[in-house]
């Protein structure tokens, strides 16, 4: 957490150089510089959450240096409100075969480049797994037979457990434990620091095609297993796939209860981020 905000930080600070404001120190930091950011940060049409998250670190960044209450609300910071509106019902459906795209289809390329990205996201398929938590996982010690442990790289440093119940799941697993041969190593090469390898993976996901601009994302990978369950608890896709579905009230939840704890939230109603709402 605290080496994510130093990077927020720096890389704001960064920002406002480019922009021709000079800091001398930290108490010359203003108002006017979070407002400068949010503007440029608006621009380059980064979402809400991205947005609202720098904001809020350096709301945190001015407490440090004495001022705290000095920045406000994110909508403060932004010329149109909606962009630090987040959305907790997904408007666009992000699996990818929404986009009648398939990891195999992938693969055989990525392996040849670089087998640990392969097997990463294959990972993010197979568990449903953030890519830092597919990065971060240690194979041989996450395996407990019926489930995964996943322990680090989580959001909000959230332990969970996600049940193994499917041939691909224990397949990609061994698959993982069999290329890292140290057992206490996880699936980032050890000549790597966390940052390098992220900077590497994505580099390398978008030489495949795999981006935003692309249409497809790795995080689209982790849509896709959470829609799985989904379908294989209720017996029909999510209401975003298809809103026209006839849905068991009682199965949805149930379907969102268990979507919300592999996934690594707290709330059933976070659920409707991967797989939408009934209308």
């Amino acid at each position: 957490m605290q080496d994510a905000r130093q990077e927020i930080l720096w890389r704001g600070f960064k920002e406002l150089r480019e922009l021709g404001y000079k800091l001398d120190d930290v108490d010359g930091f203003k108002e006017w510089h979070i407002m400068a950011l949010g503007h440029i940060w608006e621009a380059k049409k980064l979402s809400a959450s991205t947005i609202q998250n720098r904001i809020s670190t350096f709301r945190v960044f001015a407490e440090w240096i004495g001022k705290p209450g000095m920045i406000r609300s994110s909508e403060n910071y932004v010329k149109h409100p909606e962009s630090v509106t987040r959305h907790l019902a997904a408007q666009i459906d992000k699996t990818w075969s929404s986009q009648q795209q398939d990891l195999k289809h992938k693969l055989n390329a990525i392996q040849m480049q670089d087998k640990f990205i392969a097997l990463q996201l294959e990972l993010q398929r197979a568990f449903g797994l953030r890519m830092k938590e597919a990065a971060l996982l240690n194979p041989h010690g996450a395996d407990k037979m019926n489930y995964l442990a996943v322990n680090w790289g989580t959001k909000g440093g959230r332990d969970r457990i996600i049940p193994i119940t499917t041939e691909y799941q224990r397949t990609v697993l061994a698959q993982a434990k069999a290329l890292i041969s140290n057992r206490s190593h996880s699936m980032i090469p050890a000549k790597y620091s966390y940052k390098q390898w992220r900077n590497h993976y994505y580099y390398i996901c978008r030489q495949h095609g795999i981006s935003r601009k692309d249409g497809i994302t790795s995080h689209g990978l982790r849509h896709e297993r959470l829609n799985e369950i989904y379908q294989s608890i209720t017996g029909q896709e999510g209401p975003l796939k298809n809103n026209n579905a006839e849905i068991n009230r009682q199965l949805d939840q149930t379907a969102r209860q268990e979507i919300a704890e592999v996934a690594g939230h707290s709330r059933p109603a976070i659920a409707s981020a991967y797989v939408g709402v009934i209308s």
